[in-house]
């Protein structure tokens, strides 16, 4: 990443750390990562992996797309350009395209999960998520309730506030369309998802 991305995602950390009062010691217990790494990533100074960010987000319950955030604007009509978009490879079996830049109340982003990819790490922020399956099959698990396989056309919606995870099981690539709806509170996603079951 460019010093300026590390100092983004450094300065997006520290303030979601201070924002609760927590101390390094304790975002690093409570994480499992050391307080000297922590310490670094919020000044800029280490390249972290994305399963150490993915483990930072879910302790303060925000998208990782949130890390790569953009200063807002009041632009009513906003285009962003595939090569502006940023792509990340988890583990070289998952690839996520984030396909808007700044946190709002729409974070899409484009799954790609290679053959039999499997996970064991379930991961929780706020709000909820919708996903589209375009190609493929994409199973979603959801911890205490348990695994919806979607297919191609499949389209499913969960609070993303319970813990949850995406796997394929299968021979083939699957490809998906997921949308977080961060700001969308308990009370919304009740609401939401009250209207899809009497649809």
């Amino acid at each position: 990443m460019l010093l300026q991305e590390l100092r983004k995602i450094g300065s997006r950390i520290k303030q979601e750390r201070l924002k609760y009062g927590l101390t390094l010691e304790e975002v690093a217990k409570a994480t499992g990562l050391s307080a000297g790494f922590i310490s670094l990533l919020e000044n800029g100074k280490i390249n972290p992996s994305v399963k150490s960010l993915v483990r930072l987000c879910s302790f303060f319950s925000i998208h990782l797309a949130s890390l790569f955030e953009e200063e807002s604007n009041d632009q009513v009509v906003f285009l962003f350009p595939k090569e502006k978009q940023i792509e990340i490879n988890l583990d070289k079996n998952q690839t996520i395209r984030f396909l808007f830049p700044k946190k709002s109340f729409i974070e899409p982003v484009l799954v790609t999960l290679q053959p039999h990819f499997v996970t064991q790490d379930f991961t929780t922020h706020k709000g909820i998520e919708f996903g589209y399956v375009i190609e493929g099959t994409i199973e979603v698990h959801i911890k205490d309730y348990g695994v919806i396989k979607c297919h191609e056309g499949d389209s499913i919606m969960y609070s993303s506030e319970t813990p949850h995870k995406l796997q394929n099981s299968t021979d083939k690539v699957a490809i998906g369309l997921w949308i977080g709806l961060p700001f969308a509170n308990s009370g919304t996603s009740e609401i939401l998802m009250k209207g899809v079951k009497n649809a």
